[in-house]
């Protein structure tokens, strides 16, 4: 599969944009489509999008150009879930969340594509099979959702992975499951979080280069994907038990930090 690398200075143009492969450019619309179905019930499938795109543009240039399309989904799914959310649960996660992505930025300045990939791989890949095995024994969640260092150790966990690599969706939902909310509610509160958290992260993306102009319109080409995405995640949702939705989106995590982990 070609992949575009860099051309000058930190961030990724046009050239290399145009530079895609007929495959490349299915693959990038293909995450775009599974961003626009996560973000509108899927959750798990936008760790797939992110393993997608870093397939095609390096890992760290990845982070940037996938921004954009995030936040395109997140106004949708959001217009869609907008009276499905616990503005409770989200106020006790912002504010270390914002402590994460200010450790995400200074990681994202000091390091290379495999060092990124390896340690986000890692960490959802952990966390992920750590709620799986919670979910196997029937372990009680409630009791770990009442430890003061829950929301916060998670906060700062998802502001990092969020800011590094986009992949912060294992960690917050495994936070909003811990809530003992319903489907519809855990998916609403899960797109306003993103909503609120990718549109902090911009200004530190465009200072570190990862988002430039030439990114943007790359960005433009894959927005209906991402509006098909939405509308089919939206009808799946609808027709998914509560169990067969928490099993699935877990297992798609999984996967997309064990493709992190060992790309």
């Amino acid at each position: 599969m070609a992949t575009a690398r860099p051309t000058n200075g930190p961030g990724w143009g046009m050239v290399a944009v145009m530079e895609l492969s007929p495959q490349s450019w299915a693959v990038a619309l293909l995450a775009a489509w599974l961003v626009g179905a996560s973000k509108a019930g899927l959750s798990g499938a936008v760790t797939i999008a992110v393993v997608l795109f870093a397939s095609i543009i390096p890992a760290r240039e990845a982070t940037g150009a996938l921004l954009p399309v995030l936040i395109c989904a997140d106004l949708i799914a959001v217009s869609m879930l907008r009276n499905n959310v616990s503005w409770q649960a989200l106020m006790r996660i912002f504010p270390w969340t914002a402590v994460g992505v200010g450790l995400g930025t200074v990681m994202l300045y000091f390091s290379n594509d495999a060092q990124v990939q390896r340690v986000i791989g890692a960490i959802v890949a952990g966390m992920t099979l750590y709620q799986l095995y919670r979910k196997a024994r029937n372990l009680n969640d409630v009791k770990v959702s009442r430890h003061p260092a829950f929301a916060p150790s998670m906060g700062v966990a998802a502001g990092f992975t969020t800011m590094v690599a986009n992949a912060a969706g294992p960690f917050v939902l495994i936070y909003m499951l811990a809530m003992r909310m319903g489907k519809l509610e855990v998916v609403g509160s899960i797109a306003w979080y993103f909503l609120v958290v990718n549109l902090f992260k911009v200004p530190f993306a465009v200072g570190l280069g990862l988002i430039t102009w030439e990114s943007l319109a790359f960005n433009l080409w894959l927005t209906p994907a991402v509006v098909l995405g939405a509308v089919a995640g939206r009808r799946l949702l609808n027709h998914i038990p509560q169990s067969t939705f928490e099993w699935m989106a877990l297992l798609l995590a999984l996967l997309g930090g064990l493709r992190l982990l060992l790309a």
